[in-house]
C-alpha cells in the first residue's frame, strides 16, 4: 500500500470517529492527508468505499498483531489469553470509530458482504482451533459449541468495554475469559449429551457460493501478499522468487479446477515469513489444503 493511500485511510478513520461519517467531507479527509480531492479519487470511489477499506485495513492489521503472538513460546492456554488481550486492546483503542459506525446509518455496498462473512468465519475458526490446541481431539465432537461459548464471552464483555466505556484491566479480563471458558468446556466434556451444533449445521450457517467466493477470497489474500512483499527488506532474488510464486497462484486460482498441490508448494516459502502467516492460513483454509504430516 502506498503512503498516500495509507494516510487517507488513517486520517479518514480519525475524522469519521471524531465528526461522524455524514459530517465528514471528502475534502476534509484530503486536506488532512495532504492530497488533492482528485488524489482521493485515485484510491477510492467514494466515502463508502473508503470506510469499507478502513474496515479491511484495520481488521487485517489487527489480525497481523494477533498472529505475532504465535512467535512466542507459550502454552496453548496462555497463547489464547495473550492473543485475546491483543484483540481486545486493538478494539478498545478504536472504540470511537466502532461506536460511530454503530450509531450512524452508513450504507455499505452489497459486494462487501463477503468481507464481513470472512470476519465471522475467521473469528469462529480462531476460537475453535485455539480450544482444540488446549484439549486436542477429546474436544472435537463438542468443539463447535465450545467455540460459540468463547465467542459469546468475548462479545458480551466487548459491549461493556466499548458501548458502556467500562475501564477494565484487559490482561486480567483475558485470563478470566479463558478460565471461565475452560470451566464451561470441562462441564461439557464430562456430559454424555450430544453437541448442540454439528458440522452439518455449520455448513448451513455459513452459506457461500463456494467456488466463486473461494476464488475471490484467494485473490484478495494474494493481493495483500503482493502489497506486503513491497514493504519487506528482502534480497532481489528472494523478492523475485516470491513475486513469481504469487503470479503462479493468481493464474491457477482462475482455472476451473485449481491444483491444490501447486498451492501447497507455492505457499511453503511464505509460511516461513511471519508477515504472511494470516494470508497463508486463510488460503490454506479456503483451498482445503491439509498441511499436517502423515503418520507412518
Amino acid at each position: 500500500m502506498n503512503e498516500k493511500k495509507r494516510r487517507l485511510i488513517e486520517n479518514g478513520m480519525k475524522l469519521f470517529a471524531k465528526n461522524g461519517f455524514h459530517k465528514t467531507s471528502i475534502q476534509q479527509i484530503a486536506d488532512q492527508s495532504g492530497v488533492s480531492k482528485g488524489g482521493f479519487y485515485l484510491h477510492f470511489d467514494s466515502k463508502e468505499d473508503l470506510i469499507m477499506q478502513i474496515h479491511q485495513y484495520y481488521y487485517y492489521g489487527l489480525m497481523d498483531q494477533v498472529n505475532e503472538v504465535k512467535k512466542q513460546n507459550l502454552a496453548p492456554e496462555d497463547m489464547l489469553a495473550t492473543q485475546l488481550e491483543v484483540l481486545l486492546s486493538g478494539l478498545v483503542s478504536n472504540k470511537e470509530f466502532i461506536i460511530m459506525h454503530m450509531q450512524e446509518n452508513v450504507k455499505m455496498h452489497d459486494t462487501n458482504s463477503q468481507f464481513f462473512l470472512e470476519i465471522k468465519q475467521h473469528s469462529f475458526r480462531w476460537a475453535r482451533s485455539s480450544l482444540m490446541s488446549i484439549y486436542g481431539d477429546a474436544l472435537h465432537s463438542k468443539s463447535i459449541d465450545a467455540a460459540i461459548l468463547l465467542e459469546g464471552f468475548i462479545q458480551s464483555y466487548m459491549k461493556w468495554l466499548i458501548i458502556d466505556d467500562l475501564d477494565l484491566d484487559l490482561h486480567k479480563l483475558s485470563k478470566f475469559i479463558v478460565r471461565r471458558t475452560m470451566d464451561a468446556v470441562a462441564g461439557m466434556m464430562e456430559e454424555e449429551h450430544a453437541p448442540q451444533i454439528t458440522e452439518e449445521m455449520i455448513v448451513t450457517h455459513f452459506p457461500v457460493e463456494y467456488k466463486k467466493n473461494q476464488s475471490k477470497m484467494v485473490q484478495e489474500m494474494l493481493m495483500r501478499m503482493r502489497d506486503k512483499l513491497g514493504d519487506l527488506d528482502l534480497s532481489d532474488e528472494k523478492n523475485q522468487e516470491l513475486m513469481e510464486a504469487i503470479g503462479f497462484m493468481e493464474e491457477e486460482i482462475l482455472e476451473e479446477q485449481p491444483k491444490l498441490v501447486l498451492f501447497k508448494g507455492m505457499l511453503t516459502p511464505f509460511a516461513d515469513q511471519p508477515e504472511f502467516q494470516h494470508e497463508v492460513e486463510m488460503i490454506r483454509h479456503e483451498m482445503r489444503i491439509d498441511v499436517r504430516e502423515k503418520k507412518e
